[in-house]
């Protein structure tokens, strides 16, 4: 395993989050690609990435090229995981320097193609909270920006894992500089940590508005996970999102936004279903859809060796 002395770790998240990236955010779009995709580079090269260095030891991309791996097997792709994981870091780095312009975006100006929009708008003037479940996929934060757009009142549940002492500082502010944009950019809507304050999500679901929560992290309780088909395996899941549904008598969906040619977004928003409905399974069912399709553009990879199944013991909490 790869290790990094602190020093070298402050000192690259200085350079790279605390220069790079704004200075990027800074440039022409036409001029900050090749910038990023050289930033992806060396960040597979040496890895690099927000956690590795707060770490101070590198996995990401082992664990990355596992599991692109394994999905290339699924997805029947000749491209070997060695590329697909450097296209990995490549996509991570567009999206941190996208993360660094939210702060410059105006929502209005926002091109975004969103397919299922009538599902959210139908839902909101039912007053129906919507649990909308998505993964660390492509452009996650600026379709939300542009549903907002839309007239729908969006909360992002974030974590405060990223104000950790162990997170270098340039890298803490980074993140602290994106929930203040988003926070801007989402309004009324809000980012809360969900270590903080859970019970506001309820109530915004229960007020009729939509909550947004990652799905793509694994259980840490079998006792809570409802099992999921999902990658090829009965799989448990983090169970927030069905925690969210029942308590907030809220249908689920999933949300993905990638991002197409001349800074055009395709927004997909899946039609909501309860979990009597089988929601969940339908959610899991459209991600998998995603991943399986796009690999590469998953940059939270990394999380699928930590996925256990049904029947086996999970890690302890």
């Amino acid at each position: 395993m790869k290790r990094f002395p602190r020093w070298l770790a402050l000192g690259v998240a200085r350079l790279d989050y605390g220069l790079a990236l704004p200075l990027l955010a800074s440039l022409p779009r036409w001029l900050a690609r090749p910038l990023w995709i050289l930033r992806g580079c060396v960040n597979y090269a040496m890895d690099w990435d927000w956690r590795t260095l707060s770490l101070g030891h590198g996995y990401v991309r082992e664990a990355t090229q596992y599991a692109m791996a394994q999905l290339r097997a699924q997805a029947g792709t000749r491209t070997l995981p060695r590329r697909l994981t450097l296209r990995r870091f490549v996509c991570m780095s567009r999206e941190e320097v996208e993360a660094a312009r939210l702060p410059h975006l105006d929502r209005t100006t926002i091109q975004a193609r969103i397919a299922g929009l009538e599902h959210l708008l139908r839902a909101r003037d039912l007053q129906q909270g919507v649990v909308l479940l998505t993964a660390h996929f492509d452009s996650l934060y600026v379709g939300l920006a542009a549903l907002a757009q839309a007239g729908l009142r969006v909360n992002l549940m974030s974590t405060r894992l990223t104000n950790d002492a162990m997170v270098p500082p340039a890298i803490s502010r980074h993140f602290v500089t994106k929930i203040a944009a988003l926070n801007r950019l989402l309004a009324p809507g809000q980012v809360i940590h969900v270590e903080e304050n859970m019970r506001f999500f309820v109530s915004a679901l229960r007020r009729g508005e939509i909550v947004v929560i990652a799905c793509d992290g694994p259980s840490t309780s079998q006792d809570r996970s409802q099992p999921v088909d999902f990658l090829g395996a009965r799989r448990l899941m983090a169970s927030g999102p069905q925690f969210l549904a029942r308590a907030g008598n809220a249908p689920l969906a999933l949300y993905t936004c990638q991002e197409g040619p001349g800074g055009q977004f395709a927004v997909e928003i899946t039609e909501p279903a309860s979990l009597e409905e089988g929601g969940l399974q339908r959610a899991y069912t459209a991600l998998e859809g995603h991943l399986l399709a796009h690999p590469w553009q998953w940059w939270a990879a990394d999380l699928y060796r930590t996925y256990v199944g049904a029947d086996a013991p999970t890690r302890a909490s």
